[in-house]
């Protein structure tokens, strides 16, 4: 006799940075045995890669293309298969470098959602005429911003990494069409008065958020804030 198909429950997100709405299955024992490969790893690419698949495995049927989500997509979508799948509750410890005790907190993923700076933007203004498209960096352009580069490369490989189109006017330019030294030629020619304004768009896009507050053992007032996937747990 022919062991059963299981069924499963299925639940709908929403992808953040674009609104579409999407319907997962929970985690099954394959996806644990992703999560366990990834704790024992110490690459950072191959934690990105599991969490891309587990994404990838859960989808039902919205055939979601995980390479162009935000990175903060991926957080967000793995954040919630997590709280479905295998608990709503994350246990916190933080040790205070003050009265050097621990101390624990719960937190409950459903609570957690994605924030919204008013004053953001995608658009980097050269002129009123002319511009740059931003796009959100990709899961894979933030792994690979943790090689150890320094802070300059950083900002720069980000810059050149999210920059979707050139405007003036009504004629629009793709930079994927553009070669690399293209890309590098136009980035190294751009006035430096617009480096704030891409600092900008990477300070306040959206981002996880939340907030422990708590007062230590000598009277002060902590508050320890949650911005990123690692910020609320290891994989575990």
């Amino acid at each position: 006799m022919a062991l059963p198909k299981l069924m499963h429950p299925t639940f709908e997100l929403t992808v953040p940075s674009t609104k579409q709405k999407c319907k997962f299955r929970p985690f099954v024992v394959k996806e644990e045995k992703l999560l366990l490969m990834a704790k024992q790893s110490t690459e950072q690419s191959d934690i990105v890669n599991v969490l891309k698949q587990i994404i990838t495995n859960c989808d039902v049927g919205s055939q979601l293309d995980v390479d162009s989500l935000a990175s903060f997509d991926v957080e967000y979508l793995f954040l919630k298969l997590r709280a479905k799948s295998v608990n709503n509750l994350i246990d916190l410890s933080y040790t205070d470098y003050e009265d050097e005790e621990r101390y624990d907190f719960k937190v409950n993923v459903d609570e957690i959602e994605i924030t919204y700076d008013p004053t953001h933007t995608n658009i980097v203004k050269l002129s009123d005429q002319t511009g740059i498209v931003m796009k959100y960096p990709s899961m894979n352009l933030m792994s690979d911003m943790l090689g150890g580069e320094p802070v300059v490369d950083i900002l720069f490989t980000m810059i050149k990494g999210c920059m979707q189109e050139y405007y003036d006017g009504d004629k629009i330019t793709n930079f994927k069409d553009c070669k690399p030294e293209e890309v590098d030629e136009f980035v190294d020619n751009l006035p430096t008065s617009v480096i704030k304004d891409f600092e900008l768009f990477f300070d306040t896009m959206p981002k996880m958020y939340h907030k422990l507050e708590y007062k230590n053992k000598k009277g002060t007032d902590r508050v320890i804030e949650l911005k990123t996937l690692e910020d609320f747990f290891t994989f575990r």
